[in-house]
């Protein structure tokens, strides 16, 4: 190391020249005021006493030389270091005193005969635990600019202490920078326990649980510098009420808490929930009535999948609120008409929103009470038609080019392969995947019905590739922690392939399942066999995709090329 004196924006500095050392850079910075200059590439601390003293606190090793004052305070440092048990002071003749040379004065004692100048500075104890490091000392700027100094560490206002995570280099850099002093050291293997709402958490725990594969739960006892990083992720939101954090699901969001819990040195717990838990909805307004017991049972008697219970159970909450102070069974047939009315004159509902809003109310009046099915005096809207938007083959080809990541463009060729719906592909399993008939099994789909489709060869040929690399154990698309990939996920990936593809159409996901379809038929295929294919109960259904094909349209001569105009 060299050490000399350098003036720095109009003002004397004392430079620091040394090999980057993790250890020494620690020390520099714990001095007030140290600075790095990217004009010198030097640390620079002030040119003061105070600062030349905690130099030498700090590198007692160091052979120290007095140069002619200036203003009083001159100082220069010889340019090298000389490892000694006993610092070697060097003076010129006829020099003042050095700046933080031992004095042949006797120090200053108090009555129990201890020097006054290291007074609190040497009640320091250390906890050490595999994760963390527990350090506790009297109030002191230098000792404190020095443990600011690691990252990640924070301050226990509770306990008085200062946390560390045990990582790298910090327990040995901490336990060299108090070697020469009076320290108590505690190696321990139980990891403190804290209270929260949840019930015991330990503050070694940073946990993540993955409710649906749509939202993360993430939990960990109270840490504000953990906040502050955490609070940088994306759409992360606090909920009071589970006292948690609340986060969208997807790879990368688990992969950066995974990155923030071996920064913190805490162990890292990742959690799949079942379907039929999850966050408990929010009621509106502190009389808001639940959907009955017995309709949410009806409903799981009868298979009814997680989506449909969800949607018939806000539907039928909204009825009931709506004539709050009536009991569901004493509401009449006007009055449910007139419910039905409300909601399409007042709230211009959608025609899909008003028929689903039928059935959840017929569903409690007649299968969860028995009644005889009954027909209200308010006609059903016709469901309107829509086209869907399907993307060519040329199209299709250059989304996938554009996908560079092995298990992105499976799963997009999958989807596309056998006309896949997006929840279908998200359970498909490895057992799924038949190379030896070239199809994919899809179990219990929409409508509770299993089927086969095709795989194509181009297809089979990547899933093997991703299989190398990826080897998924139980799903075929894994998400982080081994559990299914989500939904949101598959949107993100696809609209990166759109854009990176310039694709401007207003397609979605979906519109792969569209484009299979619509490219069978123009290729030959009998509309029989794509129904099957797609799973569909009605070929009313399939039919739509009749009214998207090109086919023939090129051998159609339009009349009014006919005219002689």
């Amino acid at each position: 190391m060299k050490v000399s004196k350098v003036q720095h924006h109009k003002a004397w500095r004392i430079r620091l020249d040394f090999p980057y050392d993790q250890a020494q850079t620690a020390k520099v910075r714990s001095i007030p005021d140290a600075r790095w200059s990217r004009t010198l590439k030097a640390w620079h601390i002030p040119y003061s006493k105070e600062a030349f003293a905690q130099l030498k606190e700090l590198f007692p090793e160091m052979e120290i030389l007095i140069s002619e004052p200036i203003n009083g305070v001159r100082l220069e440092v010889a340019p090298r270091l000389v490892a000694k048990e006993t610092p070697r002071l060097i003076r010129k003749s006829k020099q003042p005193e050095p700046i933080g040379a031992q004095s042949e004065v006797a120090p200053r004692l108090d009555k129990a005969g201890r020097d006054l100048s290291l007074r609190g500075r040497n009640d320091i104890s250390i906890e050490i635990t595999e994760k963390r490091i527990f350090v506790k000392l009297p109030k002191n700027d230098t000792d404190t600019q020095f443990l600011r100094s690691f990252r990640y560490v924070h301050w226990d206002n509770a306990n008085r202490q200062w946390i560390i995570p045990n990582y790298g280099k910090n327990l040995e850099l901490i336990e060299n920078y108090f070697r020469n002093r009076t320290v108590s050291v505690n190696r321990r293997q139980d990891e403190m326990i804290v209270e929260s709402k949840q019930g015991i958490a330990e503050a070694d725990i940073l946990k993540a649980q993955n409710i649906q594969n749509r939202l993360l739960r993430i939990y960990f006892v109270y840490n504000r510098a953990l906040i502050q990083d955490i609070k940088k992720i994306s759409l992360i939101r606090w909920y009071s009420s589970e006292n948690c954090w609340t986060l969208p699901y997807n790879e990368q969001n688990v992969e950066s808490l995974q990155k923030l819990a071996q920064a913190y040195g805490l162990k890292w717990e990742y959690e799949l929930i079942s379907k039929t838990e999850g966050l408990p909805r929010q009621p509106k307004h502190a009389n808001y009535l639940r959907c009955p017991n017995e309709y949410v049972e009806k409903l799981k008697e009868l298979r009814y999948s997680i989506n449909t219970q969800n949607v018939y159970c806000d539907l039928f909450e909204e009825f009931i609120n709506f004539y709050s102070e009536r009991k569901a069974e004493d509401i009449t047939e006007e009055e449910i008409i007139s419910f039905l009315r409300y909601l399409v004159n007042d709230r211009k509902i959608s025609t899909s929103y008003q028929n689903q809003s039928i059935n959840a109310i017929k569903f409690y009046y007649e299968r969860v009470l028995g009644g005889k099915r009954k027909i209200y005096l308010i006609e059903r809207p016709r469901k309107e038609t829509f086209l869907p938007e399907v993307l060519s083959e040329e199209e299709i080809a250059s989304i996938l080019k554009t996908i560079t990541n092995i298990k992105h463009k499976a799963l997009i060729m999958t989807i596309y392969s056998g006309g896949l719906r997006i929840s279908e592909v998200i359970n498909l399993k490895v057992k799924d995947i038949d190379s030896q008939r070239m199809q994919i099994r899809v179990s219990q789909s929409k409508g509770k019905k299993d089927r086969y489709t095709l795989l194509s060869q181009k297809t089979l040929l990547t899933l093997r590739q991703y299989f190398a690399e990826y080897k998924p154990k139980e799903w075929l698309f894994e998400g982080e922690g081994g559990g299914q990939y989500t939904d949101s996920s598959i949107y993100k990936i696809f609209k990166t392939a759109l854009t990176n593809a310039k694709i401007k159409k207003k397609v979605s996901i979906h519109s792969l399942r569209h484009s299979f379809a619509t490219h069978l038929l123009e290729n030959g295929t009998d509309l029989r066999y794509i129904q099957n294919l797609l799973g569909h109960s009605s070929s009313k259904t399939t039919e739509i995709y009749t009214h998207i094909t090109n086919k023939g349209f090129d051998q159609i001569k339009n009349p009014l090329d006919k005219l002689d105009i």
